[in-house]
């Protein structure tokens, strides 16, 4: 606020608030059935293992035996979440194994996380609450395949299964292009085109490049607002 950095007194991570309000997003903002969707859930290492007593737990959610967020999303969504073996391992970042012992963090990735998802879980897409879990399960199955492990899961964000359930659109909202790990079978499933979203996505591109951008607010509007947010406490 006015160029001062604001400490705020409590932080919350963002999957803990969306298992606060995924009730309400499911009841009032979901428009696509997620029935027939089997998820797998990661949860980060940082997330509950280090500082156990600050993670969210729920009786609710696989008997209170996992920690609630993420999994509890795709609950109330109403997918199908399917314990496996390997829920507790990490995902293969390891913290310094991505930099020092990459080799171990990819073969990791695939044998202990992706491999255990397709062929136990039968895992149409695998939730994660990080991102650096998710870049590591989601970037590292195509280099699985040089070592003939042709095994693949769609990895994304709680938070973009929940926005794909609400109707977001793939792209443009969701930004699954941004992703190495195959995700058109999981959007079909769901019930949308991806071949027409991604047609869209490009129309809306050449309009970006014509100078027409679109803009999720107006800035315009920001702009006058916050002044007049001063001048009312002037």
């Amino acid at each position: 606020v006015d160029g001062k950095i604001v400490i705020p007194e409590e932080v919350v991570h963002y999957s803990e608030w969306l298992h606060v309000m995924r009730n309400r997003i499911a009841s009032e903002l979901q428009t696509i059935d997620m029935s027939n969707v089997r998820v797998t859930v990661h949860a980060a290492c940082h997330y509950y293992k280090m500082v156990q007593e600050d993670a969210v737990y729920d009786n609710t959610v696989l008997g209170g035996n996992r920690t609630a967020v993420g999994t509890s999303v795709a609950q109330a969504l109403g997918a199908q979440v399917i314990d496996y073996s390997t829920w507790y391992d990490c995902c293969g970042f390891g913290f310094r194994h991505i930099i020092s012992e990459r080799e171990f963090t990819r073969s990791f990735s695939m044998n202990r996380k992706i491999k255990v998802a397709r062929e136990e879980a039968r895992a149409d897409v695998m939730i994660g609450i990080d991102t650096g879990c998710i870049t590591t399960l989601d970037k590292n199955q195509w280099i699985g395949k040089a070592h003939d492990m042709n095994y693949s899961v769609p990895i994304i964000a709680d938070v973009q299964l929940a926005a794909l359930a609400c109707g977001a659109d793939p792209f443009k909202i969701v930004q699954l292009q941004w992703h190495a790990s195959p995700c058109e079978d999981l959007v079909e499933k769901m019930g949308i085109s991806w071949d027409k979203a991604k047609a869209d996505f490009q129309n809306y591109l050449k309009q970006v490049e014509q100078g027409n951008v679109e803009y999720l607010y107006n800035p315009e509007l920001a702009i006058n607002q916050n002044i007049n947010m001063k001048t009312a406490s002037a």
